[in-house]
């Protein structure tokens, strides 16, 4: 697990923050069994104690989180790929730590390493998500400091010639058969969903196929894709095939003028045809802000998690199995908020 990550004191203050790595101790399975092992069983890749700044301001803290590190690939600087790196506000910066905006937002397995998706901005004064890059961490380990090799970028917005056209920006990743599967989005939050994949076997080097959902056809052309999902108001996105279904599901915030919405969708296929979307939250449902929005500022309690009137819930991530019960399915997936900067952890049946 990735997530954006505040330090409790020492470090990363008022700052650009780097992303920390989490793992469950739990499997795949308990997990679906019991979703709240993810909360419990949580653990966080951390720097030894002896080169950690919190222990010894503090003797409850037991070591510093180990903050994500990026080296580029030859003949390329870091700055290409971290415009916004971790740090500064009068301090140093860490030019090889993505900072704010500049976050995972997809990833898979392959050949014992992980790949990430990642996103570029700007700059620091202007964090608006526009470039996307792959990078692969080639040994990871619950004891090591999780260091990435950047592979090469994906896509981006800065001008016109976007390697995909610049709709693959955030980009949810799930693998099937010989291929990654890339579920794409451009504008913020304000864009539909294109798919793209490559074969898993080619991951060195760039390049992918995108999926015109017009014609039905792949295609290499850079741009011209019709999008598999044609609603405008997306940005990161989580998808998951489920093999005990043999169904793939789609969970993700759709924003719109009107609406602020978390949707499911399904489809047979990564390409689809995808359904029409099932509402599974309703930032306007006086049900879900009884149960989930604070009744005053900094006075969250029980379930609720989030100060409705300050902002919106986004980051709907799926976890990587189901329950099934009295031909029903049950998925367990994390929702997020800014104001408090809050994660939590939800469930929902379909039947």
């Amino acid at each position: 697990m990735y997530g954006d990550t505040i330090g409790y004191r020492g470090i990363w203050g008022a700052q650009s923050h780097p992303d920390a790595v989490g793992y469950g101790v739990a499997s795949a399975t308990a997990l679906a069994a019991d979703p709240g092992l993810l909360c419990a069983g949580l653990r966080t890749i951390t720097l030894p104690p002896e080169a950690s700044i919190g222990p010894g301001i503090d003797p409850s803290i037991e070591a510093d989180f180990a903050g994500v590190a990026m080296t580029p690939p030859a003949g390329h600087a870091i700055g290409e790929y971290i415009r916004n790196p971790t740090g500064g506000n009068g301090g140093p910066r860490f030019s090889n730590l993505p900072g704010d905006f500049e976050v995972p937002s997809g990833a898979f397995s392959a050949n014992g390493s992980i790949y990430v998706f990642y996103t570029t901005v700007v700059s620091p004064d202007d964090t608006t998500m526009k470039g996307s890059y792959l990078a692969r961490w080639a040994a990871p380990s619950t004891t090591a400091i999780p260091a990435y090799d950047i592979l090469y970028g994906v896509d981006q917005r800065f001008d016109a010639n976007g390697p995909l056209g610049g709709d693959f920006i955030n980009i949810a990743a799930a693998t099937a058969g010989e291929h990654v599967y890339g579920f794409g989005t451009g504008p913020y939050r304000a864009s539909p969903v294109h798919l793209a994949r490559k074969r898993l076997d080619s991951l060195a080097t760039p390049g992918f196929e995108r999926f015109d959902a017009a014609s039905g056809t792949w295609t290499t052309a850079r741009t011209g894709a019709a999008p598999i999902i044609a609603t405008i108001g997306y940005g990161e996105t989580s998808v998951r095939y489920f093999a005990s279904l043999d169904r793939w599901m789609f969970l993700a915030q759709e924003e719109t003028a009107s609406s602020n919405h978390i949707v499911a969708r399904f489809a047979d296929r990564p390409e689809g045809p995808w359904s029409e979307p099932t509402i599974v939250h309703d930032l306007a449902d006086p049900a879900f802000r009884a149960a989930h929005c604070c009744a005053a500022i900094d006075q969250c309690a029980g379930t609720q998690f989030m100060h409705c009137d300050r902002t919106g819930f986004y980051g709907a991530y799926l976890l990587p199995e189901v329950v099934h019960a009295n031909g029903a399915f049950t998925v367990s997936y994390t929702l997020s908020s800014f104001d408090p900067y809050n994660v939590a952890l939800f469930s929902a049946t379909f039947r």
